[in-house]
C-alpha cells in the first residue's frame, strides 16, 4: 500500500515505522527538519520511507510526494485546522479514497466526518482502550 502522512511528530513517526514495517511505501512530508529526526534513519537511508521536506497542506507537497497513486493519505500534525485542510484537499482534488486526519477538537472531529473525512481522536482512542481493559479487568 501506498500511504502519505503528512507530520513526522510523535505519531506520525510511529506510524511511519510500523507501516513501513508491515512492508507499506510510506512518503512523510514535513517542513521541520528537525521534527524528521524522529523517523527512522534507516528506513529513510534505505528508501522504505521517503521524507518530503516541505508544507503537506500545498498542492505542489502533496504531487511531490506521489499523491496521484497514494491509497491512503493520514494528516498527523498537531493542528487540527491544517489537518483537515490538508486531508480535505487530498480527498476532493486529488480523489484518495482513504483519508484520515488526526484532531483534538470534538467539534472539529463531528465537522470533518460529515465532510466524509475519516477522524481520530487521541483523547477518545486512551478513554475507550482504558475503560476497556478495566471492564475486563485487565488492570
Amino acid at each position: 500500500m501506498n500511504v502519505i502522512i503528512m507530520g513526522a511528530g510523535s505519531i506520525g513517526s510511529s506510524l511511519s515505522r510500523k507501516l513501513s514495517d508491515l512492508g507499506h511505501q510510506i512518503t512523510v512530508i514535513e517542513k521541520n527538519p528537525k521534527a524528521v529526526s524522529l523517523l527512522p534513519r534507516g528506513r529513510v537511508d534505505s528508501g522504505a520511507i521517503t521524507v518530503i521536506h516541505l508544507d503537506g497542506s500545498t498542492g505542489p507537497a502533496m504531487i511531490e510526494a506521489g499523491i496521484v497513486d497514494a491509497d491512503v493519505f493520514i494528516a498527523a500534525t498537531g493542528k487540527d485546522s491544517l489537518n483537515g485542510l490538508a486531508a480535505q484537499r487530498a480527498m476532493i482534488t486529488f480523489n484518495v479514497e482513504k483519508v484520515v486526519a488526526l484532531v483534538s477538537d470534538e467539534a472539529v472531529r463531528t465537522l470533518y466526518e460529515s465532510l466524509g473525512i475519516y477522524t481520530i481522536n487521541k483523547t477518545t482512542l486512551v478513554s475507550t482502550e482504558l475503560t476497556n481493559m478495566l471492564s475486563k479487568d485487565e488492570i
